[in-house]
């Protein structure tokens, strides 16, 4: 059955066809000269030409010439010539209906050559701007293998090498980097194809590493900004504890001092809430160590913002305990982060917030859409009461802490203070994608 299909349309087309041609026009054989009978069957000869291929076109070129013999030339009925013009116009016929064939079939195989490279290039151009948008180089491989399966019929694997067996591509015999096997069988055309799409895939893959080694030495700048914040920090606001410190137990010391009661418990005092500072120094570089340890290895995990929120506020729970948040959150509000440095860069927003503000801060959470990428921002309001005095309190550590989280996050933190309200406003930035 599949026999007689596939032979079915070459016969209607060289044999059929060009036998109905000259039944239509027989019983018109006496109004007609052979000349416009060869000009009527040159007529289909090039039709099937252009539309299908030059043997088929050169068969009904040979049909066409045989059946003008036999219905219109005498004597009617056979393939016997009796006038030599007709031998003349039948060789004619021939070789112009093989010259049309010629041309017609090259024509049709251009304008198929044409029509694949197209293709080709469109598919090409689509691949590469999926490929672009896509920074996982696992996805990337999956995107490809979809598109020329799709595009060439074919199945592809990825292996890291050709111990499958069957037919391997890779880049510049490069088995390190591991290419793609497929069983089927291929013309040179699309191995050339796939070829030239790994070669993209490729080119996609190393600018997806210099990108995320650019984002990496742009991470370790950043660290090393921090870390020369966190060095003048240090260096400022431990040198006035540590001279109080000094000076009050130098005096204590001293023999040839006689100190009051009331001034020796004065100096003690001093020693202890110094000491206190300086104790808060210390969690504080402790807490940084830990913020560097962790982001190291970031985990990203889906978030419920409020639970973050009051995880947070858990985390200084003693300096917290008269401290109220009015959250401006939607309950539903999720983000995409690493719990655990989020939480550490709230805790220090809210600890500055009740040191330095009148006990009550606003928390809103804003989430933005650009380019299938979420912007997630939380901001922390709150009322100006006692001026910020880093050299005797030291939060500059925490401000230091915060900016370490969001540069690990590839976000900002910034922090300002509006002169005329006295409303500071701390904003924590971040997005879901980065490069």
């Amino acid at each position: 059955m599949m026999s007689l299909r596939k032979w079915f349309k070459p016969l209607l087309l060289t044999t059929v066809a060009p036998i109905f041609i000259v039944l239509a026009i027989l019983p018109f054989r006496e109004w007609l000269t052979t000349t416009d009978i060869v000009m009527l069957q040159l007529l289909w000869v090039a039709w099937v030409a252009v539309r299908q291929n030059a043997t088929l076109a050169a068969l009904t070129t040979l049909v066409s010439v045989a059946c003008t013999d036999w219905f219109f030339v005498l004597p009617y009925f056979t393939f016997h010539i009796e006038k030599i013009e007709y031998l003349v116009t039948f060789v004619v016929m021939l070789l112009v209906g093989l010259m049309i064939s010629k041309l017609a079939g090259e024509l049709s195989k251009n304008i198929r050559d044409t029509q694949v490279h197209a293709n080709n290039t469109r598919c090409l151009y689509e691949l590469a701007k999926l490929l672009n948008g896509l920074d996982d180089i696992n996805a990337q491989r999956k995107v490809f293998t979809t598109a020329i399966e799709n595009h060439l019929g074919i199945t592809l694997n990825w292996q890291e090498n050709n111990e499958a067996g069957g037919e391997f591509f890779n880049v510049d015999q490069n088995t390190l980097w591991g290419g793609f096997t497929t069983q089927d069988q291929l013309s040179p055309e699309k191995r050339a194809f796939i070829n030239t799409a790994l070669s993209l895939l490729y080119q996609v893959h190393e600018n997806t590493s210099l990108r995320n080694q650019s984002a990496s030495m742009q991470v370790q700048a950043e660290l090393e900004r921090a870390k020369n914040a966190l060095l003048r920090s240090l260096s400022h606001d431990l040198r006035t504890p540590l001279t109080t410190i000094m000076g009050a137990s130098s005096m204590l010391a001293d023999e040839n001092i006689e100190l009051s009661k009331a001034l020796i418990t004065e100096q003690a005092r001093n020693i202890y809430d110094q000491s206190e500072i300086l104790n808060q120094h210390f969690n504080k570089v402790m807490e940084l160590s830990r913020v560097n340890k962790i982001g190291e290895q970031l985990v990203w995990q889906t978030i419920d913002v409020h639970t973050l929120v009051t995880e947070a506020k858990g985390r200084r729970q003693q300096q917290l305990s008269d401290f109220n948040l009015e959250l401006i959150i939607d309950k539903a509000a999720n983000c995409l982060g690493d719990i655990t440095l989020l939480e550490i860069a709230l805790a220090n927003i809210f600890e500055n917030a009740a040191r330095y503000g009148d006990g009550v801060a606003t928390v809103d959470f804003n989430i933005e859409q650009v380019n299938n990428k979420s912007n997630y921002k939380i901001l922390v309001k709150n009322n100006i009461v006692t001026k910020q005095n880093s050299a005797d309190e030291g939060v500059g550590l925490g401000s230091v802490i915060c900016d370490v989280v969001a540069q690990f996050h590839h976000g900002e933190f910034s922090l300002s203070i509006d002169e005329q309200t006295q409303i500071a406003t701390a904003i924590l930035s971040w997005s879901d994608k980065n490069d």
